[in-house]
């Protein structure tokens, strides 16, 4: 097999897939403006998730937005009770350097300051991310239980399948897609319609409050959103091509075990009624009669005559 052979073969369905859902301005349009919302956007979360669980050749119609919904809520106590496991060696390692005098705030504001800084940090953080924990929270998009987010020997098998070389290379295809998207939406930051000082009191702190939400979401609806949607369907889509082991399947329900043998002469009882007809004493003694002639044929007890007589049925 040629070096990257697979993850140029994931790249390419990829890209087909995200160039397929341009065509399709409607759904592209719907899941942008859901994008944009925040809770809402878990919708399009949910669409994504059951874009890596079938791994279809064309984007799927945006609809059940309820289930939809509820699949992004899921994703995201997944990846929420995932971030909070991962977040204490983290916060131990941070301490660690504190107590050597390493100011890790003031690196990463160092870091922040500058655009350049600021991509090459993301770009970073991005990278790690989908590179060690992606395939765990592919796992889980895949089979649907939080618990699978955390089989990260299922996901490294999956990576190990797929190679390694090759889903690295692919982290880095999306990262650079990424930086892009980033870097425009710090420079494509337009002014708010309205600026403060013109009025005072309420209806100034309106404007503001009404200016900070227009430099927060203005670079999204321009560039962000859109283009962040086929981003991230590029990116799932090569997450719904790795070779995840197969879920095992659930162990077999225990034995269901017999009725009692009082419940036995009771259906029996039932049965002839159904079958004959008549009274319930007619059907009563006629199941005797027939327990009376098996223990006599067979020389066995009443309880073995009714449960041989019920296993008939």
């Amino acid at each position: 097999m040629a070096p990257l052979e697979r993850a140029r073969g994931a790249l390419a369905e990829s890209f087909r897939f995200a160039a397929a859902l341009i065509k399709d301005v409607r759904k592209l349009l719907t899941l942008t403006l859901l994008n944009i919302v925040p809770i809402v956007n878990w919708i399009v979360t949910g669409y994504f998730v059951r874009v890596v669980r079938r791994n279809p050749g064309e984007p799927l119609e945006v609809r059940e937005f309820g289930e939809l919904f509820k699949e992004g809520f899921n994703f995201f106590l997944a990846v929420l009770l995932l971030a909070i496991v991962l977040a204490i060696p983290f916060w131990l390692v941070a301490l660690a350097l504190m107590l050597l005098r390493i100011n890790v705030p003031e690196l990463l504001k160092a870091a922040n300051e500058s655009l350049s800084g600021r991509l090459l940090l993301t770009a970073t953080v991005e990278f790690a991310i989908n590179l060690l924990l992606g395939p765990a929270i592919g796992l889980y998009m895949k089979r649907g239980k939080i618990s699978e987010i955390f089989a990260f020997g299922d996901a490294w098998r999956a990576v190990l399948g797929f190679g390694v070389a090759d889903y690295a290379f692919a982290c880095l295809v999306v990262m650079a897609l990424t930086c892009p998207v980033t870097a425009l939406s710090s420079i494509l930051l337009p002014p708010p319609p309205l600026t403060q000082g013109r009025v005072g009191g309420l209806a100034e702190a309106l404007l503001i409050a009404m200016g900070s939400i227009w430099r927060a979401y203005a670079p999204s609806w321009l560039v962000s959103a859109p283009l962040m949607v086929l981003v991230n369907a590029i990116y799932y889509k090569v997450l719904a091509q790795l070779p995840y082991p197969t879920a095992a399947p659930p162990p077999p329900p225990p034995p269901t075990p017999p009725p009692a043998i009082e419940e036995m002469y009771e259906r029996l009882v039932d049965r002839v009624l159904r079958t004959w007809g008549g009274t319930p004493e007619r059907a009563k003694a006629r199941i005797e009669s027939l327990i009376q002639k098996v223990m006599e044929e067979r020389g066995v007890s009443r309880d073995e005559a009714v449960r041989m007589l019920y296993e008939q049925l």
